[in-house]
């Protein structure tokens, strides 16, 4: 079903942002233990959903970013993300841990809830940039986290945050 989700006139919104996160592209109640053994997932995922064609390439982008700095937020949640050139569209894949593991994040606290990003370089500039303070923004809000750590299954999850970033 299209669900009920006008696209509102007025600043800059972003079509693309009405269906971002696919119910098929979340994984719920995972057993990782390191945040390698999620990258290789991630990498792996982004090419079965045809997300992009190069599974290395999205791998080692993962990695770079997370040399540069941390992704992992507050409150469990972490959005690493690939910025590559075999990405066709923006994308999200969604983690979810039965347990914490660490990822350096920013309140030390251990990590269980995975937002990546996928992001073609064509867009590199502005997509990129947009969709990451949209998220990143998202998680700042406690309703928005607390949502999304009882949601019960894909679709739950996907509803909170296309309907989150519809609104912005």
């Amino acid at each position: 079903g299209g669900g009920g989700l006008g696209r509102r006139g007025g600043g800059g919104g972003w079509v693309v942002g009405v269906r971002l996160v696919k119910t098929d592209h979340i994984f719920m109640k995972r057993d990782f233990v390191t945040q390698d053994e999620i990258m290789t997932f991630l990498a792996a995922q982004a090419v079965t959903l045809g997300i992009s064609s190069d599974q290395a390439a999205v791998y080692r982008k993962l990695l770079t970013r997370e040399e540069e700095s941390t992704t992992g937020m507050m409150d469990g949640f972490a959005i690493p993300h690939a910025k590559d050139h075999s990405i066709e569209e923006a994308n999200v894949i969604i983690v979810q841990l039965n347990s914490k593991i660490d990822w350096k994040s920013l309140d030390g606290e251990g990590t269980d809830f995975i937002i990546a990003l996928f992001i073609p370089d064509s867009e590199a500039g502005t997509t990129h940039l947009k969709l990451l303070s949209q998220v990143a923004r998202l998680l700042m809000h406690k309703e928005v986290t607390n949502c999304l750590k009882q949601a019960q299954s894909p679709d739950e999850i996907a509803e909170i945050l296309n309907g989150k970033l519809a609104e912005n």
